[in-house]
């Protein structure tokens, strides 16, 4: 039998796993060739790209509304061919993508970046919809290997309510969802619905457990993000309390297999639990290739990939900028990073011998 400490290091990869559908091998050759120091600086595993922050939805708890309403002006989307150079940079020293924005299915040239991704042979590329226009470009499917779906509701109505459009256009997120399940029975497509946890969905998001069980989808749970801050809404409110609680108790029990994410990771989000961070094991680069230094919230933009010989040379050059890296002191808390910190924390640990602080 598997001792508790192993299973829960295990489950510790169930996040960054979701960028490839085969992905524990590769995630360990990532690790295994990565020349990892004791902070981890300089050797990301994986990229995350906001492609674009233009949006054809506007959930009020979007971690990138500053982004969104600053727009194309602040960052403004690269041309083809500076796309393809971004990716090649990229792909030098990563093996998996992740394509977010904004939406980036009403990126102009979405299509081109994920056939030249596929052409870079990254091990895998993954990508994340609100599914608003996947209708017309369902050939996307072809080329990810992953696809994180924001829906925060089963419920047309009240998904409608969270993203802030009629439900005319819930209607056809819904619609989108049930082609790609489809699809996904057929073909080698890993789908994650993301949902984030909020005031107005609260009381329903035990329902999204079901309605991913039966599709086969797994449920990624994310309390709302403010920028950075603990959510006040959500911090000491008995209700979401007691919906952790539940969770917390199928994800040790093992009813609800298809919750991604640790023990770890829930019982940090219950709590808000301030955590040790690791921004740069997989970065953020923003539309126009900058990176972000460490993260988003520092709103620190001095770096652009495309300045440099590759991902890994332009976080080295971002050393300056860094300030106190890794955050340790609790003063940030965005649940996207617990479960990579913490892994990152137990090889950090293992193969360079640093004490977590």
């Amino acid at each position: 039998m598997m001792h508790q400490n192993e299973t829960l290091r295990l489950r510790s990869i169930d996040i960054i796993s979701l960028l490839s559908p085969r992905t524990t091998w590769r995630l360990l050759r990532s690790f295994i060739h990565a020349p990892f120091d004791d902070e981890f600086h300089g050797s990301p595993i994986a990229v995350c790209w906001f492609t674009n922050f233009s949006c054809n939805a506007k959930c009020p708890f979007c971690c990138k509304a500053a982004e969104i309403r600053a727009g194309a002006e602040s960052f403004p989307p690269l041309s083809p061919e500076r796309s393809k150079k971004l990716l090649e940079k990229i792909r030098a020293s990563v093996d998996m993508l992740y394509l977010s924005g904004g939406e980036p299915t009403i990126h102009p040239h979405i299509i081109d970046i994920l056939k030249y991704s596929r052409e870079l042979k990254f091990k895998s590329v993954g990508m994340s919809s609100n599914l608003i226009v996947m209708d017309t470009k369902m050939e996307i499917l072809e080329y990810i290997d992953a696809l994180s779906v924001s829906l925060h509701s089963s419920d047309v109505a009240l998904h409608a309510k969270n993203i802030a459009a009629p439900i005319t256009v819930a209607n056809r997120v819904f619609r989108n969802l049930e082609t790609i399940y489809d699809y996904s029975r057929n073909h080698d497509l890993k789908v994650v619905i993301n949902c984030v946890i909020n005031l107005r969905n609260l009381d329903t998001v035990r329902d999204m457990i079901e309605f991913t069980r039966q599709r086969g989808f797994l449920l990624e749970l994310v309390p709302a993000n403010e920028h950075g801050h603990i959510p006040k809404d959500l911090y000491k409110n008995p209700q979401y309390i007691a919906l952790l609680d539940d969770l917390l108790n199928g994800r040790k029990t093992d009813v609800i297999p298809h919750l991604a994410g640790s023990t770890h990771y829930y019982e940090t989000i219950r709590n808000f639990t301030p955590f040790r961070c690791f921004p740069y094991g997989v970065p953020n680069v923003m539309p126009d290739g900058r990176l972000c230094t460490p993260c988003d919230v520092s709103e620190q933009y001095a770096i652009n990939v495309l300045d440099h010989k590759n991902i890994k040379a332009a976080v080295k050059a971002s050393y300056p900028f860094l300030g106190d890296y890794p955050c340790h002191k609790g003063k940030c808390f965005k649940a996207g990073i617990v479960e990579r910190s913490r892994l990152f924390g137990l090889l950090v640990r293992k193969n360079a011998g640093a004490n977590v602080r």
